[in-house]
């Protein structure tokens, strides 16, 4: 890595091109909050199919960030990422022309594809070009476009799907795709030191195995996953029906207050290196503090679902900004490996959020599909299947504590 000897240059073939691109990843993940309640009330879909057609787009995405980290590593980000987006926007196409679950699930998984890269990508084109201590900076840049994209599939997108229909929406973020792929594939340009210093199948294979063996990984796997799977499954799609459900939210005040949560989070996004220095002024590793920032969304997501102020402002604003302190284990997980294999550290990683927004989505469904003598929108069976999910991040929390105390004793070392 080098110094960006042209900051002009760099944020026109990088930053911009690859920021565009986590925008349009954000968007495809949050918009399902809001095309709910059109698509359930056109093709009378239940609980059950609502989340097992979101949940196929996290599945997909998390089946493929291995082969993800490989790709970036042998073909570079631009050729990757510009690929993957003609992928995505294929599978927005399939969707929007499709009226049955099973369709309407391959799309989105194909969606899922297209998207998983849209992230990593951009932080490997940040890191294979700027010095280390740069890169926190252009990485808060990059997070902090996904937000707007967040913000963009809010009230935004749900002001247009009442002007157009949801179909005609999709045709749009389709076309919005193209041009991002279109957008990092002519502008930008890679290095070529490091195009020469990719590594082969066998040593990146070799390097993921060293990953996996890595206890200090492990530790941040349960917690990582239950926090950050938890957010993505909830605001990428059961916070917009919990708002009307359970709440009693018009669909348009619903996408009002999930642009409250997207603009917090976007807050949080590019507070990452503020993160970072509170940490270190109250004496605690990134670790422990991100750690800390999670128990108390806990306690948000616990006066939520106890019905404590559920429809205060603060309180969803709260939510989304403590939910992005989650990512300072990416800064965690690349200080466990060398430079080589951090980019496959954080893919592997991705993975268990992934997967576990996968279970939560679809199993959320089939909690208010089967709750017992449950009408259309059980507020019992949403009551239940939130608290199981917050149930299932507290004992996350006390095992990455515990594990924690362990490592101090000398059987864990932290290297945070």
């Amino acid at each position: 890595m080098t110094s960006t000897p042209q900051p002009r240059a760099f944020w026109l073939t990088v930053v911009l091109p690859f920021g565009a691109g986590y925008f349009v990843t954000l968007m495809y993940r949050s918009v399902n909050a809001v095309l709910a309640h059109p698509i359930e009330t056109e093709l009378q879909l239940n609980s059950a199919d609502l989340g097992f057609i979101t949940s196929t787009f996290v599945l997909t995405f998390a089946a493929v960030q291995i082969p993800l980290g490989m790709m970036l590593d042998s073909w570079g980000p631009r050729k990757t990422q510009s690929l993957m987006f003609l992928i995505g926007a294929a599978g927005i196409v399939i969707f929007s022309l499709s009226s049955s679950v099973s369709l309407l699930a391959t799309g989105r998984a194909i969606i899922g594809i297209g998207m998983a890269g849209g992230l990593m990508a951009a932080f490997k084109a940040i890191a294979d070009r700027v010095d280390r201590d740069d890169i926190p900076f252009y990485n808060g840049i990059i997070l902090g476009c996904g937000g707007l994209g967040a913000i963009a599939a809010t009230t935004p997108a749900k002001l247009i799907e009442v002007a157009i229909g949801w179909r005609e929406l999709c045709l749009i973020m389709g076309g919005v795709t193209v041009a991002a792929a279109l957008l990092i594939f002519v502008v930008n340009r890679e290095p070529p030191d490091v195009r020469r210093s990719r590594p082969g199948l066998p040593a990146q294979i070799d390097g993921l195995r060293e990953i996996l063996a890595n206890r200090a990984f492990w530790r941040v796997v349960p917690i990582f996953a239950t926090a950050n799977g938890g957010f993505i499954a909830m605001q990428g799609l059961w916070l917009g029906p919990w708002l009307q459900h359970v709440e009693g939210f018009t669909p348009l005040r619903s996408a009002n207050y999930l642009l409250l949560v997207a603009v917090a989070m976007t807050a949080g996004l590019v507070c990452g290196g503020l993160f970072a220095r509170v940490a270190k002024a109250m004496r605690l590793s990134l670790a422990a503090f991100a750690g800390l920032c999670i128990g108390l969304q806990i306690l948000t997501g616990i006066a939520i679902v106890a019905g404590f102020h559920s429809t205060s402002t603060g309180l969803w604003l709260a939510y989304g900004f403590l939910s992005t302190a989650v990512v300072l284990y990416y800064a965690v997980i690349t200080r466990y490996f060398p430079s080589d294999l951090a980019g496959r550290a954080v893919t592997t990683l991705n993975i268990s959020a992934f997967g576990f927004a996968f279970v939560v989505q679809y199993l959320f469904g089939i909690i208010l599909h089967l709750w017992p003598g449950a009408t259309a929108h059980p507020i019992l069976g949403y009551r239940a299947a939130f608290g199981c999910l917050i149930a299932v991040e507290i004992l996350a929390l006390l095992a990455f504590v515990l594990l924690g105390q362990r490592g101090q004793r000398g059987q864990d070392p932290p290297r945070t």
